[in-house]
C-alpha cells in the first residue's frame, strides 16, 4: 500500500482503504507468525542495528526522539501505553535522550522494524553533540537519510534535535506536545524557568505540523502561534468497551448491607496523597449511619488513614479493602467516585468509572475538562478544597436521578471523544502524524 493522505478521501473511498489495510494487516501478521519467533529484547541487546531495505512500494519510515526514559523499557514499543508503533509505521527510529554515563548497548533492535538509540550525555551541549553524532552514525547512509518524517516528542531538547535534523537532511517535521507550554507554572522545574519558556518557544514556533494530547490545549497552541495552520490532537484510544460489556461479580451493596449509600475511592494509600482529602471531605455525608465508604488500595499510609477514620468519629462507615482486581465490581454497584488525584492514574481512573456507570466527583485536570462538562457528565470539585468537594457530593447523595444523568452522559461523552476501536484507531494515529508528509502538497 503507497503511502497516501487519508484526508483527501472521500468517506466510501476511505473505508475502502481502511478495510484494505486491515485485510493485508491481518494476512501479514499471519504470515509473520508463521515464519518464526520474532526477535527478543534479550536477542536484541546482543545483536547490532539491521537495515532491510523496502521493495516494490512506498513505506514509511519514522524517527522519533524523545527525553522520556520510560520508552526504554521496550516490551511494546508504544509511546501511550496503547499504540504498538510496529504495527502502524513500516519502520520506526525512536531516539531516547538521557542523562548520565554511555548504555552498553547504545543500539538495540526491539523488534523486526523497530530501533532503539540510547543517547546518554552530560547536560547541555554535550546533549546536542551526542544526539547529532547518534543520528549521522545510525541513520545517515550513501543513499541518504533513513527516516521519512522526524518527530520530536518534546518542544525543548528533542524538537531542536529534529529542526537541525530537518534542515541537514531535508525531512518534514512534526512536534507533539504532551504538557502545557502555555502556562508559566510548567517552567518552575527548571533551573532557568524564563530561559526555558522562551527556548520552548523558539522551538515551537518553526514547526509547521503541531499534535497536542487535548483538545483544550490543541486550542491554546492555535491561540498563540496562529502561523502554524497544522494544529490538532493526538486520537486516545481507550479499552472503553471492554468495561462497559464486562460483568461484575459481585454487588458492593449487598457485601456492605449496613449502608444504603456507598462512596468509592481508589489509589494508593501514601502519605501526602489525595486519600486523606477524600474522607475528610466524606465525613460531613457520614453522620448519616447508612453513609458509608470504601477505600480500595494499598499502602504505607493505610494504617494512618484507619486512625484518621477513627479521630473523624467514622471509624467503623471507612472500609478498607487492599485488592483493586476487581475494580469493576466496584465501580459498577457503588453510588459515587470521588477523584481528588490530579495525576495519570486519577485521569484513567475517570474513564473507567465513565465506562463503568458510575456518577463521578473528581478534581480538575485537562484530560478531564477535555472528557466531561461540570454539571452534566460529572461534578468538578475545586482542587484541595474539602469543603467544596463534600458539597459536590452531597448533590449525588441527595437526589439519585442526578447521579443517574451524570453517569449517562459520562458514558456517552467518552465513548465519543475517545477511539474504542484498537484498528480504527492505530489508522488514526498513523493518518494524524502523516500528516506531515503531505504539507507541501496542500499549500
Amino acid at each position: 500500500m503507497k503511502r497516501s493522505s487519508l484526508h483527501n478521501f472521500d468517506v466510501r473511498e476511505r473505508q475502502q482503504k481502511t478495510l484494505d489495510y486491515v485485510l493485508q494487516f491481518d494476512a501479514k501478521s499471519k504470515k509473520d507468525e508463521a515464519s518464526g519467533p520474532k526477535v527478543s529484547i534479550a536477542e536484541a541487546r546482543q545483536g547490532e542495528a539491521h537495515y532491510e531495505a523496502s521493495s516494490g512500494r512506498e513505506a514509511t519510515r519514522l524517527l522519533f526522539i524523545s527525553q522520556d526514559t520510560s520508552l526504554l523499557n521496550q516490551t511494546t514499543q508504544s509511546l501511550d501505553g496503547y499504540l504498538n508503533l510496529s504495527e502502524v509505521f513500516d519502520e520506526v527510529h525512536i531516539l531516547v535522550v538521557q542523562i548520565g554515563r554511555p548504555a552498553r548497548n547504545p543500539v538495540l533492535r526491539v523488534a523486526p522494524n523497530v530501533w532503539l538509540y540510547i543517547v546518554s550525555s552530560k547536560v547541555g551541549l554535550a546533549q546536542l553533540d551526542a544526539c547529532k553524532e547518534m543520528i549521522r552514525s545510525q541513520l545517515e547512509f550513501a543513499e541518504g537519510f533513513r527516516a521519512d518524517l522526524i518527530v520530536a516528542r518534546d518542544p525543548f531538547l528533542s524538537g531542536y534535535v529534529a529542526l537541525w535534523a530537518s534542515r541537514k537532511y531535508g525531512r518534514p517535521t512534526q512536534l507533539h506536545i504532551l504538557e502545557d507550554i502555555t502556562v508559566d507554572t510548567l517552567f518552575k522545574k527548571y533551573t532557568y524557568p524564563k530561559l526555558m519558556s522562551l527556548f520552548s518557544s523558539y522551538v515551537t514556533k518553526r514547526f509547521a505540523s503541531i499534535r497536542t494530547t487535548t483538545d483544550a490545549l490543541t486550542n491554546k497552541i492555535k491561540k498563540k502561534y496562529p502561523h502554524i495552520k497544522d494544529i490538532s490532537t493526538l486520537p486516545r484510544f481507550h479499552n472503553f468497551a471492554a468495561i462497559v460489556a464486562s460483568e461484575n461479580y459481585f454487588d458492593i451493596k449487598q457485601k456492605y448491607t449496613q449502608f444504603s449509600f456507598i462512596i468509592l475511592y481508589i489509589g494508593k494509600l501514601v502519605y501526602g496523597g489525595k486519600a486523606f482529602q477524600a474522607i475528610d471531605a466524606a465525613r460531613n455525608l457520614m453522620r448519616s449511619p447508612k453513609v458509608g465508604m470504601v477505600v480500595l488500595g494499598d499502602g504505607e499510609a493505610r494504617d494512618e488513614l484507619m486512625v484518621r477514620a477513627k479521630v473523624l468519629g467514622v471509624p467503623t462507615q471507612v472500609v478498607f479493602e487492599k485488592s483493586t482486581e476487581d475494580m469493576y465490581s466496584y465501580l459498577k454497584t457503588a453510588d459515587v467516585l470521588v477523584v481528588p488525584d490530579t495525576d495519570d492514574f486519577g485521569d484513567e481512573l475517570t474513564i473507567k468509572g465513565a465506562a463503568a456507570g458510575i456518577p463521578m466527583v473528581m478534581a480538575e485536570t485537562a484530560q478531564r475538562k477535555d472528557l466531561f462538562e461540570n454539571g452534566d457528565s460529572a461534578f468538578f470539585s475545586k482542587n484541595d478544597d474539602i469543603i467544596d468537594m463534600s458539597d459536590q457530593m452531597k448533590k449525588v447523595l441527595n437526589n439519585s436521578s442526578v447521579g443517574h444523568a451524570l453517569a449517562r452522559y459520562a458514558q456517552t461523552s467518552v465513548a465519543e471523544k475517545l477511539h474504542v476501536d484498537p484498528m480504527v484507531y492505530k489508522l488514526s494515529y498513523r493518518d494524524s502524524v502523516e500528516q506531515a508528509l503531505f504539507l507541501e502538497d496542500n499549500a
